[in-house]
């Protein structure tokens, strides 16, 4: 059935592209809350097709048939437009006061209806523009990875800014820990829709980003929004592994998200920014562009202090074993990264004598025989081997273990990972 005549609490927008069964377990999922919680007068489902290989419109007119009474409206593009006219246009078809994106691969928590209608209907809470909230991410196994706090730390309470004050717009973007927070994630992040209407075709300049919402949300904080960030989990985050992280996807979404930043923040609002937000995303796949190449250019551009210690202490493949073989090696990082870095070296006859990290959990267990153990005695061992080298192997901290490693006089320092 079509939306009926009136104006319903929350859209939740879906923008789909392929992945038709995963479409269907979320539609599907979407629909029993409706039902189950008896929201079928306050939320629509508005589902809009990038043209995919195989329309889902049979799959979709199962479910209407199944739940007549859910709302249920649907879009296909006669050719595909690519992810942000996708993102758009599923908000646009909406008619909902509230919008909620969310990608055809995440999973709402099984009473995120309800809690969205029950935050958006109250008084403590009436008129909000923007509501984000923390996640688990999970792996396509299913197994849990870790759970995302946009603004860094578990909270009970919620955390109220009205960015129209411009002190309160600072102490927002002080507080920004994840690029979650500034809607770099699609599905943790509730919105006015009236206020992407207000923008107009003003970003269609950025239809080719892939961070349209990030320009749309961001420009709404920009003229004064009320931006609620609520402790409410309302979506299990679905990660790809590495087999689908290919240089040009880790490209186009550490440029997309790096030119939204820079368009929006500028001196210290903009540093904070960059080492909170932007710096988690750009990685050491970069270096191995080849030179001249123009996504070689956009990367070496990047204004960041992590992007600077990569092409100060980043090692390509090529030239590794002529680098390490032989030479005394600590790697630092006894994580997924690693295991790689001391794999990769071992394999360039490199004389790993340990492993360093920070976890106590960790310390005392080994990757490959090799040790894991903690700070102080990396800088024994370090002192102790004559042109010892420490591998950082961490992305997320890496600008922090170099800093602290050269504050302690150790100078030979390389990144693999």
């Amino acid at each position: 059935m079509g939306r009926i005549d009136h104006e319903y609490k929350l859209s939740v927008c879906i923008p789909n592209y392929n992945r038709i069964d995963q479409l269907e377990r979320l539609v599907r999922n979407l629909a029993r809350q409706i039902v189950g919680f008896k929201l079928e007068k306050e939320v629509e489902l508005c589902i809009s097709d990038d043209c995919s290989a195989i329309d889902p419109v049979g799959m979709i007119e199962a479910v209407r048939t199944e739940f007549q009474m859910v709302a249920i409206h649907y879009e296909r593009s006669e050719q595909n437009m690519g992810m942000d006219h996708n993102f758009l246009k599923s908000v646009l078809i909406a008619g909902g006061r509230y919008a909620w994106i969310v990608g055809n691969d995440d999973l709402p928590e099984e009473d995120a209806l309800k809690k969205i209608i029950s935050i958006i209907s109250s008084k403590e809470h009436a008129d909000m523009d923007i509501i984000v909230t923390p996640f688990d991410a999970f792996d396509y196994n299913d197994q849990f990875v870790r759970t995302v706090h946009p603004l860094g730390k578990e909270t009970k309470t919620d955390t109220l800014f009205d960015t129209s004050d411009e002190e309160q717009m600072h102490e927002f973007i002080m507080a920004v820990r994840d690029n979650s927070a500034v809607f770099g994630f699609l599905s943790n992040v509730v919105f006015k829709r009236s206020r992407w209407l207000e923008h107009g075709d003003m970003f269609a300049d950025k239809m080719s980003s892939i961070f349209i919402q990030v320009y749309m949300n961001l420009q709404t904080m920009k003229e004064g929004a009320r931006y609620l960030y609520t402790p409410q989990k309302i979506i299990h985050n679905y990660i790809d592994d590495d087999t689908n992280e290919t240089i040009d996807r880790a490209y186009r979404t550490t440029a997309g998200f790096y030119d939204a930043m820079d368009y929006f923040f500028q001196g210290e609002d903009r540093k904070c920014i960059e080492k909170n937000a932007v710096d988690y995303l750009i990685g050491s796949i970069f270096m191995e562009l080849p030179e001249g190449d123009e996504k070689k250019k956009k990367t070496d551009s990047f204004v960041s202090e992590k992007m600077n210690m990569l092409k100060k202490y980043y090692i390509k493949r090529a030239q590794r074993r002529e680098y390490f073989s032989g030479s005394h090696v600590i790697v630092y990082g006894a994580g997924k990264f690693g295991h790689l870095a001391v794999d990769d070296l071992i394999e360039n006859q490199a004389d790993v004598i340990g492993v360093c990290d920070a976890d106590v959990d960790k310390q005392g267990g080994n990757i490959q025989g090799k040790l894991i153990f903690d700070f102080e005695t990396l800088l024994k061992e370090y002192k102790k081997h004559e042109s010892c080298i420490v591998v950082v192997a961490n992305n997320a901290h890496l600008v922090q273990i170099i800093n602290a490693l050269t504050d302690n006089s150790v100078s030979r320092i390389a990144v693999i990972t």
